[in-house]
């Protein structure tokens, strides 16, 4: 079972396999667009569990992408708008959501190896002075407790009052976005101040965006650089991902696919700020490149994000960023999904010990869960050669 940030994503698996061919194969009714050869096994595993997903007359365009064994495979599905008859490709870009913030984490790790901050450093050595609040009984927030959602922090730092909520709702999503970018570093700084944490840094997991972005800014000051040129040196340098970005330029939006957020389409914007932004986007060919780069694990900063930092039973743990599931055959699997306001849904998976990795992206946002369904399908489809 994959946990995400709101619920347990549940797939009876056997019981599936069994259904899965029984189920439809269009798409309302039309045929379904794919570049799938249907000439392996592991193409025909694809190719149902896809069509299964796709048969929802709510879905737009689906990416898979799959690492296995040291190659990777590439299959797409739909289209990158509503009745524009063009089919996604491996170079389309989407929204990764939440999936960025393992990059984050993998940038902290990255300073953890060049000896810029330890995991455990109070993260008030980074900060203004002053922040005498953001400790509980003595015990401070640490770098790892932000990495790793256990740092106390609430849910929500910033809040607008419901009028300017209310207003908000009538604006269009760049307009809104527009807004939101207002919120910058120097707010976030000042807000920290208000915060009072009601538990101890480090005793519980509690699923917090705000960690991510407070260990952005903290990166930022660390490194005296913005936190979009950081990813862009790690990941165009170390993972050769030159697709992987915060920003997409007029050129890139070419090959964005249009996300759709309760089945209305939205026109692609850049998420800028620290109240919904910065955001990442990627495409399927970067994220196995970035897949492959977790298994192999050859890169010390993502090595390091594997790594338990908490752990709440058997089957669920967390490294830095990443979530770590158990399996009843004592083997592990590493994940984070992610959707945004934007119009779409992804999951980033792998196992370390079948040397599998999947990711899958959809430009449509109706059910997360889903996604980790689909992930689940076709694991245990390749299982069952």
């Amino acid at each position: 079972m994959l946990k995400n940030s709101s619920s347990w994503t549940k797939s009876p698996l056997l019981f599936l396999l069994f259904i899965l061919p029984r189920l439809g194969i269009a798409q309302t009714g039309k045929a379904l667009l794919t570049d799938n050869a249907l000439k392996t096994h592991l193409d025909s595993s694809v190719n149902i569990c896809a069509k299964t997903y796709m048969s929802d007359p709510n879905s737009v365009g689906l990416s898979i992408g799959i690492f296995l064994n040291g190659k990777s495979y590439k299959f797409n599905y739909g289209e990158v708008k509503k009745g524009s008859g063009k089919l996604p490709t491996a170079n389309t870009f989407y929204g990764i959501g939440s999936i960025d913030k393992t990059f984050a984490a993998t940038l902290l790790g990255q300073a953890v190896q060049e000896k810029k901050i330890k995991l455990n450093d109070d993260i008030r050595k980074y900060l203004p002075t002053g922040y005498s609040n953001l400790e509980y009984e003595g015990t401070p927030i640490r770098f790892v407790n932000l990495a790793n959602h256990t740092s106390g922090l609430p849910n929500a730092i910033k809040k607008y009052s419901p009028q300017i909520q209310d207003s908000l709702r009538q604006l269009t999503l760049a307009d809104q976005v527009n807004f939101y970018s207002l919120y910058s570093a120097d707010s976030l700084l000042a807000d920290l101040y208000k915060v009072r944490l009601d538990t101890i840094p480090g005793t519980r997991y509690q699923y917090n965006n705000n960690d991510i972005k407070l260990l952005i800014l903290l990166l930022e000051r660390i490194y005296g650089q913005s936190y979009g040129q950081l990813l862009r040196d790690f990941v165009n340098k170390k993972l050769n991902m030159s697709d992987t970005k915060t920003e997409l330029s007029v050129s890139d939006t070419s090959r964005v696919s249009t996300g759709y957020f309760r089945n209305k389409p939205e026109n692609f914007v850049n998420l800028k700020g620290f109240f919904v932004g910065p955001t990442v986007v990627s495409t399927t060919n970067d994220m196995l490149k970035y897949i492959e780069a977790n298994l192999s694990e050859k890169n010390q900063a993502i090595k390091l994000t594997h790594q338990r930092t908490w752990t709440e039973s058997d089957s669920f743990s967390l490294g830095l960023g990443w979530m770590i599931g158990g399996e009843s055959n004592g083997d592990h699997y590493i994940y984070h999904d992610g959707n945004t306001r934007a119009g779409y849904n992804s999951i980033c998976i792998f196992y370390p010990k079948d040397n599998l990795g999947i990711v899958i992206m959809v430009n449509e946002t109706n059910s997360l869960s889903k996604i980790g369904d689909l992930a689940n399908e076709i694991k245990v489809k390749l299982s069952y050669k």
